[in-house]
């Protein structure tokens, strides 16, 4: 397998945990001591246990939410790489007839373990963010 495709596989394996709400193996894509940024909201993190409570702490908001990530630029060096990507992000509130999208854009560093490639700093940075009312019954056909 290719480095790039292994590295597009750990974003895949990334956004499909999140989606499905598997927050620690969402965790695991990252290495132990790896950081996860989201500067335009003051956040950054660093390893396992602090990545998954604050996981927790913003999916703990939302009923549902889903992941939808584009293929990435990927560029190797040895054992270190860096992946660009854009994402979007659809959910719903619990207990309320609201959504949430939002739109934005990751820069990577990962890092070649035993394991294999694990992000070791995923840097967020928001291009949008809307809130939106739930469709009526009748267009949702229920």
């Amino acid at each position: 397998m290719s480095d790039e495709f292994a590295i597009q596989q750990v974003l895949n394996t990334y956004t499909y945990n999140a989606t499905i709400g598997d927050l620690p193996a969402m965790v695991a894509t990252f290495a132990p001591d790896g950081v996860w940024e989201v500067p335009g909201a003051g956040i950054e993190m660093t390893g396992h246990d602090a990545i998954l409570a604050a996981a927790k702490g913003i999916t703990g908001v939302l009923e549902y939410m889903t992941q939808m990530n584009s293929p990435a630029i990927i560029q190797v060096d040895g054992d270190r790489a860096t992946a660009k990507s854009v994402i979007r992000e659809c959910g719903k509130y619990t207990g309320r007839e609201l959504h949430l999208e939002v739109l934005g854009a990751y820069e990577d560093e990962l890092v070649r373990l035993p394991e294999g490639w694990r992000f070791a700093r995923r840097r967020f940075s928001t291009i949008g963010m809307h809130d939106y009312t739930t469709a009526p019954p009748a267009l949702r056909g229920g």
